[in-house]
């Protein structure tokens, strides 16, 4: 099983788009290193959920593509002005940064599954 706390959804989305965007899960697992039947289950099954939230398609033909939605995830960066407005914020005025943040929360289904399940990862024991 390829877990929430092994690969970051966004860095999955990255990958598949990389592949192609058009593969199996057999390929994909193979991309990824795991190439054994337990690899191919547990990606088939991390896939699957990200299906679920809308970061993926599954094509008729069993191959894994990204939603329009996880394209435009997957294209958004920030600006190097954005990256150090953020960094000059003092450590106490990113309470209000995340009430912000949540306030999105309530807006897309897709980015609320992501924004929470960032959270996770990022705040997950290393």
């Amino acid at each position: 099983m390829i877990s929430l706390y092994d690969f970051r959804d966004l860095d999955l989305m990255l990958k598949l788009a990389a592949e192609g965007d058009n593969v199996t899960t057999q390929e994909f697992a193979e991309a990824l290193g795991l190439d054994t039947e337990r690899g191919r289950t547990g990606v088939g099954s991390r896939l699957a959920w990200m299906r679920r939230y809308g970061m993926l398609l599954r094509g008729d033909d069993l191959r894994w593509s990204i939603s329009d939605g996880g394209n435009r995830v997957i294209n958004a960066r920030l600006r190097a002005t954005q990256k150090q407005a953020l960094d000059k914020l003092d450590d106490e005025a990113m309470v209000e940064v995340m009430a912000h943040v949540t306030s999105r929360y309530q807006h897309d289904g897709l980015l609320a599954h992501m924004l929470r399940r960032e959270f996770l990862y990022g705040t997950a024991k290393r």
